[in-house]
């Protein structure tokens, strides 16, 4: 695992930070189970990184790695189910919400997907929900676009993982502790690197001169620039999950019609919803804390892990309309985003990796609540996208939480996005009601877009209405 991949692993020992990943597509047709479980055993032999578990030395330290799993069944993870009558909305994220809440075992590799069957009349969901230390939802997206593609490719390229040699520790169990000396040399090789890492990019020439500022720029990253909202406070490990579809062209325009991204206009429209939460309690709030996942892959970077970093911001929750929010949103992102090294990340990620598991458990927590609001934004499948020859009408994605109050995440299929919400009940105590809001932000946002509406048509028509 690289540095990154290992924090997510480690923010598994909390029930307030588990990060797991959950995707729903929403298809045309009930698909043929057999159809279905023997493209999952396609996608198995040529992604052999979901034939693999995480194995980790006693000493929960240093980067774990991957290893086959002697005990690889596809039973185990390809799953079916039916929701209960009468099979709406409802009931599919009640299953959503089941699947969130569900740990990995961590003898196996951490994923698992389940046909949802009776979703609405004569239609099926598939619900994908996989560990943040897999892969990120890039990786995911594209690996799921390639294995759609006649003919596939025959392998996702890096997705094997190293084979044992010297100073790469080899699987143990409990009793057998022949392998701690490599463990300890994997560890001590782990150490040396990340230090060498960072002596390069504080000390760097030429292009790395900056290393210190750039350092000093992305550490400051680490700390809210906004003090988190008291009315998001509580947090609990209980999740609430909702969904919504809007339109990606009128996104798009929104976000132009305002000189900013389709990104900024998204994030922009789901803080509109927190502005109007806080005010229905009577609490003026200028800004929350929002973290805003970025990625580094490059597009020849096609193998497996992560490769992301968060940015935060300072989240404008005031009073304003939807077109300044639309353009402080997007300055404040640009500024974070031009702070963030991706040298400096991943050495900061390489030495995290290096902290021992037990002091995540119970540091992670309380740092990373100080966060009031994730916004996610990945790319989606393609409009022509099927399962095991069933059409995919949508797919929407739920994100982990992380310790924040919510996660707020979106994915384009077509010419829609589907929204997920991952929200903590303890912090939002009305879903109904800040999904209302939700609504009515995103309807403000998109109608920057949109001509003005016109007067009657009988005062347009004069003596002809």
């Amino acid at each position: 695992m690289n540095g990154t991949d290992t924090l997510f692993w480690r923010l598994s020992g909390s029930a307030l930070t588990r990060p797991h990943v959950t995707w729903a597509w929403l298809l045309t047709s009930t698909p043929d189970w057999e159809s279905f479980v023997r493209a999952c055993e396609g996608a198995v032999g040529r992604l052999p990184r979901l034939t693999h578990r995480v194995a980790d030395s006693p000493m929960r330290t240093g980067p774990p790695f991957w290893t086959a799993d002697p005990d690889f069944r596809l039973s185990r993870h390809v799953h079916r189910v039916r929701l209960p009558a009468p099979g709406g909305l409802r009931e599919l994220l009640d299953m959503v919400e089941w699947r969130i809440s569900a740990v990995f075992d961590p003898l196996h590799p951490p994923w698992e997907i389940t046909l949802v069957e009776d979703y609405e009349t004569d239609r099926a969901a598939v619900v994908l929900k996989w560990h943040h230390s897999l892969a990120d939802a890039v990786t995911i997206v594209a690996a799921v676009r390639r294995l759609m593609e006649n003919p596939p490719p025959a392998v996702w390229p890096n997705a094997a993982p190293p084979a044992p040699g010297p100073g790469r520790p080899t699987e143990m169990s409990h009793r057998d502790c022949s392998g701690i000396p490599r463990a300890t040399g994997a560890l001590a090789e782990a150490a040396r690197t990340a230090v060498r890492s960072s002596a390069r990019v504080l000390s760097g020439s030429g292009p790395a001169r900056d290393g210190a500022r750039s350092a000093g720029r992305t550490v400051s990253q680490l700390l809210p620039w906004a003090s988190p909202s008291p009315l998001l406070a509580k947090r609990s490990s209980a999740v609430d999950c909702g969904m919504m579809t809007v339109s990606l062209p009128e996104l798009k325009a929104a976000g132009k019609s305002a000189g900013v991204s389709v990104t900024s206009a998204y994030v922009s429209a789901v803080l509109g919803a927190f502005h109007r939460y806080h005010a229905h309690h009577g609490l003026v709030r200028a800004t929350v804390p929002v973290l805003v996942p970025v990625s580094f892959r490059e597009a020849h970077e096609t193998g497996a892990g992560n490769l992301i970093a968060g940015v935060l911001i300072a989240g404008p929750i005031g009073d304003m309309s939807a077109r300044s929010r639309m353009v402080s949103v997007h300055t404040a992102v640009a500024e974070a985003r031009g702070s963030v090294a991706r040298g400096v990340c991943t050495v900061m990620a390489d030495l995290g990796a290096l902290v021992p598991e037990p002091l995540y458990r119970h540091l992670a927590p309380a740092l990373l609540r100080r966060i009031d609001v994730v916004v996610t934004s990945v790319p989606g499948l393609p409009g022509n996208a099927q399962v095991a020859g069933s059409r995919v009408v949508n797919a929407v994605p739920w994100a982990p939480r992380g310790g924040a109050a919510a996660n707020i995440s979106m994915a384009s299929h077509g010419d829609s996005c589907g929204i997920g919400t991952n929200l903590d009940p303890a912090a939002i105590t009305d879903a109904r009601l800040f999904h209302r809001f939700l609504e009515d932000s995103f309807e403000e946002t998109l109608g920057c877009a949109r001509p003005p509406a016109g007067p009657p048509r009988s005062a347009r028509t004069g003596a002809d209405g």
